[in-house]
């Protein structure tokens, strides 16, 4: 009878974990692509203080700076909150009042293409720019964003930009680039995901094995059934495109999807497997696999 019962529980642990070798060559193939991680960090070629330490730590005091914004009440953090990854968990963004769309999370967002959830912008630091002076969000103007660095971070700017220019409005293309420049060290880490994906590559079954088996089968629905990975495609799982169903939006990257909440450009849907419904026709248990497979796209 024991014998039988290590038997029983040994076959278990093997349906529980699958090998490598149970995908295909095609779904390997897919697989792959969506690495590796992280990928090479360089430096925005449209921001020349892009990857400087200097830039990076004056951006981080901007963005913790309240007095910023026109009512010296708001700040970039008041809606990227660092803790809830740079995001707010709130539907709909607010800043000095309520904005039509979700705060997007600012994590791994120096590997986008397009920037700002209409991908209206095709620079970081262009973005940067834009809450600064939007009525809704920090209503400030050019002439109060350069009196506040004038004032206030005068040496700092002088460390990182030189002189101050004679224009306002080049000051605040300044601090835009400082923003963005501390906004790029904001990376994730490794994954579970990488590490299955990785030991796939190496053809490594041992080390696959340690993958979920929940969330290798949402993984096969992901670049499979569900044709997921057409828009989320490759190391930040994003085509980096603009869809339109309506309303123009970009394609999210779904790294630490699991902790940015509530989802889609409005905030209309409050969990992931709400969201993996409405984008497809997959019937309970392929949704929770799929979910299963998106948290394992978490960083600890």
């Amino acid at each position: 009878m024991k014998v039988r019962i290590t038997l029983v529980l040994a076959a278990l642990a093997l349906t529980a974990m699958a090998p490598a070798s149970a995908f295909s060559p095609e779904e390997i193939r897919k697989i792959l692509l969506h690495g590796p991680w992280p990928p090479p960090l360089r430096a925005d070629p449209g921001n020349r203080v892009s990857g400087r330490p200097a830039a990076i730590e004056l951006g981080e005091r901007l963005f913790f700076e309240p007095r910023l914004s026109g009512t010296g009440s708001v700040l970039c953090a008041s809606c990227h909150v660092p803790f809830r990854g740079f995001q707010d968990a709130r539907p709909r963004a607010f800043g000095l009042e309520q904005a039509e769309r979700n705060t997007p999370s600012l994590l791994n967002v120096r590997f986008n293409r397009r920037f700002g959830w209409d991908g209206a912008r095709d620079s970081l630091w262009a973005q940067s720019i834009r809450p600064l002076l939007e009525p809704r969000e920090m209503r400030a103007t050019p002439a109060h964003v350069a009196a506040v660095v004038r004032k206030n971070y005068s040496s700092e700017y002088a460390a990182v930009f030189g002189r101050f220019p004679a224009s306002d409005e080049e000051i605040l293309v300044d601090v835009g680039k400082a923003l963005a420049a501390f906004q790029e060290s904001l990376v994730t880490g490794r994954t579970p995901f990488d590490d299955f994906r990785d030991a796939l590559e190496r053809g490594d079954d041992a080390a696959a094995a340690g993958y979920p088996l929940a969330a290798q089968r949402g993984l096969r629905i992901f670049v499979g059934k569900g044709n997921c990975s057409g828009c989320h495609s490759g190391p930040q799982f994003t085509s980096g495109g603009v869809a339109d169903s309506g309303v123009r939006f970009r394609v999210p990257g779904l790294r630490n999807v699991a902790r940015t909440a509530p989802y889609m450009h409005d905030g209309s849907l409050p969990t992931l497997r709400d969201v993996v419904g409405f984008h497809s026709e997959l019937n309970e248990q392929e949704v929770v696999e799929v979910v299963t497979f998106l948290e394992s796209l978490t960083a600890e």
